[in-house]
């Protein structure tokens, strides 16, 4: 965000600048009435040209910092709902787990962890 204000200074900096600087040179040259009007209208159909030049870019910019957000920001979305889906499939299996094993006896879980033990030992 700063970086985007720093530019915007500058930019508008610049223009005041060159505006004030061709204006004061066009005024402090020794020149008749009329050469000086045509003077003061070349300078501004140059500083005209630059400053659409300057809002097309700036448009650009803006338009691609927009594509570059939205995607961002769709690409999170659905990180957080695969994230928030995977919990709750967590949390459901986590339930039906427990409920299963209140069914089970401590002796038939000391049995099945037993026979686990023998059916690995043999691989």
């Amino acid at each position: 965000m700063s970086n985007e204000r720093k530019g915007k200074d500058l930019l508008i900096g610049a223009v005041v600048g060159g505006i004030l600087g061709a204006a004061t040179a066009l005024l402090f040259a020794p020149k008749s009435g009329r050469e000086l009007r045509s003077d003061i209208a070349e300078q501004a159909q140059v500083v005209s040209d630059k400053t659409v030049q300057i809002a097309s870019t700036v448009s650009q910019r803006t338009q691609e910092v927009a594509k570059t957000v939205s995607t961002t920001t769709s690409e999170l979305y659905g990180k957080a709902k695969d994230t928030a889906v995977n919990v709750v499939d967590t949390v459901r299996s986590w339930k039906e787990s427990k409920s299963d094993e209140e069914l089970i006896s401590p002796e038939e879980e000391v049995s099945e962890a037993a026979e686990d033990l023998v059916i690995l030992g043999n691989r």
